[in-house]
């Protein structure tokens, strides 16, 4: 006799080319749909990926349509469609958090639990992928009878930033059944801070799917006709992701005469500033910023260097994805990275410096001995990377 399906519902915010959105695709390709009956709830229905949704998802009508726009766009949009509850919302949510301290992540979701509505279906198990709003909707606005929220940061220097709120964090997990760390080190930062939840927490780490990044990999990719040595670093343009190292980096490999691209595939705040930065050093020709794109891997498998300059991470979706491609990958000496790179063997781990990226950059420059050597190794280990994480999860859904 079969047994009914289980109900699942995910929610994020929505689906741009993030680490975060790249390891829920990952986890929704494989879920077994025999079982599972999914929807999938997204603040909005933005960004390049939306499209890789697998098509046994059932996707939900847009939470808040406009959680991503400027206010230049929503306001006219919720006015046009007479939406004045968001309306107001968002109006409010922007103004309240100017006043407030750190990001405004506290007061924003006063305003957001007063105007997004709950849901009316009830789930076996709702799963809140993304740290701030959607664990707070998951917890307060949805009923199931299993509630999993995900922490996919370093807790303590989000802290350091004003991002997280301590209160919303501590209802969330207190209505939670499970929280979920994508890497030991972040499990730490957040057993540090909420010792009381120490029980509830479980390690998943974030995952990929190399086959299918090495199929993509195929596409079309540079068409600038650049000969040189390519360098490619994908990721939100932020400072917390390391961007504003680059045009200091690029400086002073350009000061010493070398032939080489530096490309940066992604979006954000930081792109008026590097250019701005870069004309000033005298190195745009450089740098290439080629913007978000839905396939960045054919740039990544093409590139002579891999570079991740962040910070802080969670568990980076990038570097897994670099080590697929068997790129030759530098990255910065934070704890996660230390559980992803062996320094030496799978690439160079380096300190969080302008220093210290340009000297791992000209290591792997000044020997090609060297890079080959990291390729190789990469290319042997043929091993699913984390085979042990679906199972992890599973078990969180049937316990």
């Amino acid at each position: 006799m079969s047994h009914p399906k289980k109900k699942l519902l995910f929610v994020t915010q929505y689906l741009q080319t993030g680490g975060v959105e790249k390891s829920l695709l990952t986890l929704l390709s494989e879920l077994d749909y025999d079982k599972y009956e999914v929807d999938l709830l997204l603040f909005d229905h933005s960004g390049v990926l939306y499209k890789w949704v697998p098509p046994q998802v059932n996707i939900l009508p847009p939470l808040f349509d406009t959680f991503s726009e400027p206010m230049s766009r929503a306001v006219p949009n919720l006015l046009k469609t007479r939406r004045l509850r968001l309306l107001t919302g968002k109006v409010l949510a922007s103004s309240l958090a100017k006043f407030s301290r750190g990001k405004g992540v506290g007061i924003r979701w006063e305003v957001y639990r007063r105007t997004l509505p709950a849901l009316k279906q009830k789930y076996d198990v709702a799963i809140s992928y993304l740290d701030f709003f959607c664990n707070y909707y998951v917890a307060e606005k949805v009923r199931a009878d299993r509630k999993i929220v995900y922490n996919h940061m370093d807790y303590e220097y989000s802290q350091g930033q004003g991002w997280p709120c301590p209160r919303l964090e501590r209802r969330s997990f207190r209505l939670s059944d499970y929280i979920v760390t994508v890497a030991e080190p972040a499990r730490q930062s957040l057993e540090r801070n909420f010792p009381e939840f120490s029980g509830k927490m479980r390690v998943i780490r974030n995952r990929i799917s190399a086959e299918t990044v090495r199929r993509l990999a195929l596409e079309e990719g540079y068409d600038d006709g650049f000969e040189g040595l390519r360098i490619v670093t994908v990721g939100r343009l932020v400072a917390e992701k390391g961007f504003d190292f680059v045009p200091e980096v690029c400086a002073a490999l350009a000061r010493l005469g070398l032939d080489f691209r530096w490309y940066l595939v992604g979006s954000g705040a930081l792109r008026g500033e590097l250019e701005r930065r870069a004309a000033e050093l005298g190195v745009t020709e450089h740098l290439a910023l080629l913007g978000e794109r839905a396939n960045p891997y054919p740039f990544m498998a093409g590139c002579d260097i891999y570079v991740q300059p962040s910070r802080t991470e969670a568990h980076c979706i990038a570097v897994e994805e670099a080590l697929a491609l068997a790129r030759p990958t530098v990255v910065t000496d934070i704890p996660s990275f230390r559980q992803q790179v062996q320094h030496g063997e799978t690439g160079l781990i380096v300190p969080v410096t302008e220093e210290g990226l340009t000297e791992g950059l000209l290591r792997l420059i000044s020997s090609g001995e060297d890079r080959l050597k990291l390729m190789c190794r990469l290319a042997g280990d043929t091993a699913p990377r984390y085979p042990e994480e679906m199972n992890k999860f599973y078990q969180l859904i049937e316990a």
